[in-house]
């Protein structure tokens, strides 16, 4: 049991390390309002365009007379 504890404590200590590092490299990114700031003209090269048809989905109902 000792054994598992230690191993736990030493587990989230490592993790912990790791997290710091990744967050100490983010770098914060002002928000942007429109999808237009985030895509370039050169970097998007789009050969082809359509609309493919996938599915459709049908719900059926007997209309019953009365008699």
């Amino acid at each position: 049991m000792e054994h598992i504890v230690i191993g736990l404590i030493l587990a989230l200590i490592v993790a912990g390390i790791i997290v710091a590092v990744m967050v100490a490299q983010m770098k914060p990114v002002a928000q942007k309002h429109e999808a237009s700031d985030y895509v370039k003209d050169e970097d998007v090269k789009i050969l082809d365009s359509r609309d493919e048809y996938v599915r459709t989905d049908v719900s059926r109902r007997k209309i019953e007379k009365k008699d």
